[in-house]
């Protein structure tokens, strides 16, 4: 599975980023699957609602805004509504990762595997180093939800 995106729509993920660091962004992927290929047309930008109540880990009382990130069911259904009332699905997430790598870490894994995407169901991580919007990887869970694997992103011109 592949995953393309506009210069916009990756234009509009780093804005998002940039608003919100030093907290980690995060929002829903709006579009269309065709074959083996993802077509983001939209984004559906979420409030980042994690607490240290919406524990994975037992030591989630160390951890913040900064390093973690939740999306409410709630705005998944709005998402949903959204999407289908223009013939899209949600394809995706995407989150930021303040002064760190853009890569999914282990918890962004545990916490995937309880959302129930599945396997074609694309986790995109934006790197932002000191405020400033760096790299954007996509990745997709593995089908037994043990590993992340990479997904082929590509960016076309709006």
């Amino acid at each position: 599975m592949a995953i393309t995106i506009s210069n916009d729509v990756r234009q509009a993920i780093r804005s998002h980023g940039f608003a919100e660091y030093p907290h980690e962004c995060c929002g829903l992927l709006l579009g269309v699957y065709e074959g083996q290929r993802k077509h983001v047309v939209d984004l559906w930008p979420v409030q980042n609602e994690w607490t240290a109540d919406i524990a994975l880990t037992e030591v989630e009382d160390s951890h913040s805004l900064r390093d973690r990130f939740y999306i409410p069911p709630k705005a998944y259904l709005q998402a949903d509504r959204a999407a289908r009332s223009r013939d899209l699905e949600i394809v995706g997430c995407y989150h930021s990762h303040p002064d760190d790598r853009a890569q999914p870490s282990e918890r962004d894994r545990v916490g995937a595997s309880g959302v129930g995407g599945g396997p074609s169901f694309s986790f995109l991580v934006l790197s932002v180093m000191d405020s400033i919007p760096g790299e954007l990887t996509s990745s997709l869970l593995s089908m037994d939800g043990s590993a992340w694997e990479p997904e082929p992103l590509e960016i076309k011109e709006s």
